[in-house]
């Protein structure tokens, strides 16, 4: 009770604010540190060692410099991954780690394929991405470079089933999401994306556009600590206030059906 008459009480900007101040200091130690230190990337792993068995099959899209591609190969050693890091320096560090135990492609992914610009913050890749990302009060040293962009469907053979997909793309999901949609109709994989402000809205998406996919795709969304826990995913409405209100930045999609 006192937790809801507090709520009252607290105006929206106000919880607005400190929302956008937690994200802040989640970029703060993504700047400085590398490995699963925030508890996203710590929700991401008990997902991952839930969902998959030693022959599971994977794809990890934003591979970065590899921590969560490390979680997947070590939760299924037997079965097929797929690495996707169109920056090269980044590319070349996780091939020299995983090539050998995964499938890996120095490209960024998207609804078409062809060529593009694309912008690499080079002091801090992590927001790197096909649009150019400002982050107020940091002035980063960025560099456009060229990368090739393919279609998902274009990559990943009908005959392997796909049980989990990872994106991070910094705002770019739709694209990848709509150049691998036969690929996700046909294996209904479980996906973790990170979709929020300051990166989706640079590309014109939103909350409605993921979620009527998903949907389309007979999948439903959620926070990654609500599916750890068993509780329901959103409705519609439910999941554009999440990113409209910037409660959350990850979340997980996934057939219902299955967790019956």
């Amino acid at each position: 009770m006192a937790k809801i008459r507090l709520r009252k009480i607290v105006p929206d900007a106000l919880v607005l604010a400190a929302k956008k101040g937690a994200y802040r200091l989640y970029n703060f130690t993504d700047k400085f540190f590398t490995g699963p230190f925030d508890v996203y990337d710590f929700q991401t792993t008990k997902v991952i060692n839930k969902v998959l068995s030693r022959n599971s099959n994977f794809i990890d899209i934003g591979a970065h410099k590899g921590h969560i591609l490390r979680e997947l190969i070590k939760a299924a050693p037997d079965g097929k991954g797929f690495a996707f890091e169109p920056i090269p320096p980044l590319f070349e560090k996780i091939k020299k780690q995983y090539g050998k135990k995964v499938a890996m492609y120095n490209l960024a992914l998207s609804d078409a394929k062809g060529e593009a610009e694309f912008s690499y913050v080079v002091d801090r890749p992590a927001i790197s991405g096909l649009k150019e990302r400002t982050v107020q009060g940091e002035d980063y040293h960025t560099k456009q470079i060229k990368v090739t962009i393919e279609m998902l469907d274009n990559i990943i053979p009908a005959d392997i089933h796909i049980d989990l997909i990872k994106i991070d793309v910094e705002g770019a999901e739709l694209g990848v999401l709509k150049g691998g949609i036969k690929t996700i109709k046909r294996c209904k994989p479980y996906i973790l994306f990170e979709f929020g402000l300051g990166s989706a809205d640079l590309y014109n998406t939103t909350p409605e556009m993921m979620y009527d996919l998903f949907e389309e795709c007979g999948l439903s969304v959620s926070t990654l600590d609500h599916f750890l826990k068993g509780r329901a995913p959103f409705d519609r409405n439910e999941f554009i206030g999440q990113y409209n209100k910037a409660y959350n930045y990850f979340f997980i999609a996934y057939d219902v059906k299955r967790e019956s």
